[in-house]
C-alpha cells in the first residue's frame, strides 16, 4: 500500500511538471518572434558629438558587411533603432529595451556604454539572405571592473606589429564593441 502511494506520488509529480513545460513552450512559442527585415532606419540624437555620430556610422557599417539589409537615416523602414545617451545606468553602462512605437532602443550612461550596447545587440542579431534580424535581448548591463582592456605587444614582429592599420583599427573597435575600454601597447 505505501509503495502504491509512493509511485502515485512519483507519477503526479513528473505529470506536473510535463504540464509545466509544455504550458511553458506554448508561451514561448506564442511570444512575438523577431523577423528579418531588409532595411533598418537609425535614429540618433539631435545634439550628438561626434563619438555618438561614429557608433551610428559603425552600427550601419558592421550590419551592412554582415547581410543584405540597408541601414538608413531618414524615411520609414520596418525596423527603428534608436541610439541615445542616458545618465542614470551606471559608468559605461548601457540598456537595451524596446521603443513603446515599435524598434528596438540602446541607451548608453556615456559614449563608451552606448558603444558596448551597440556592441551586445549586433551580437545577439542575425545576419543572413532574408536581412538582419534584431537580436531579443533586453535588459541592462553595467561593468563590475573600471578597467577592461588587452594588452597589445607591438613586437616581435606580430599581428599588432605588422598588420595594416585598418586591420587593427578594426580589430580595436570590436574590443569597444565587446566592452573593453583600454588597449595599452609597449610604447606606452
Amino acid at each position: 500500500m505505501k509503495e502504491t502511494e509512493n509511485n502515485w506520488k512519483m507519477n503526479m509529480r513528473i505529470s506536473i511538471l510535463i504540464v509545466m513545460g509544455l504550458l511553458s513552450f506554448n508561451l514561448r512559442a506564442e511570444e512575438k518572434q523577431p523577423v528579418a527585415v531588409k532595411s533598418v532606419k537609425l535614429v540618433v540624437p539631435a545634439q550628438v558629438g561626434l563619438v555618438v555620430e561614429n557608433i551610428g556610422r559603425v552600427f550601419a557599417r558592421q550590419v551592412q558587411q554582415r547581410c543584405e539589409a540597408k541601414v538608413v537615416t531618414g524615411g520609414d523602414a520596418p525596423l527603428t533603432v534608436e541610439l541615445a545617451v542616458e545618465k542614470g545606468i551606471g559608468a559605461e553602462g548601457y540598456r537595451i529595451d524596446d521603443r513603446k512605437d515599435g524598434g528596438v532602443r540602446i541607451a548608453g550612461n556615456d559614449e563608451r556604454g552606448l558603444v558596448a550596447g551597440v556592441g551586445k545587440f549586433l551580437r545577439t542579431s542575425r545576419y543572413d539572405k532574408g536581412g538582419f534580424t534584431p537580436g531579443t535581448w533586453r535588459g541592462t548591463s553595467v561593468p563590475q571592473k573600471p578597467v577592461r582592456g588587452i594588452y597589445f605587444a607591438t613586437h616581435f614582429n606580430n599581428f599588432y606589429h605588422d598588420a595594416p592599420i585598418e586591420e587593427v583599427e578594426r580589430y580595436v573597435e570590436e574590443l569597444g564593441l565587446w566592452g573593453f575600454n583600454t588597449a595599452p601597447t609597449d610604447t606606452m
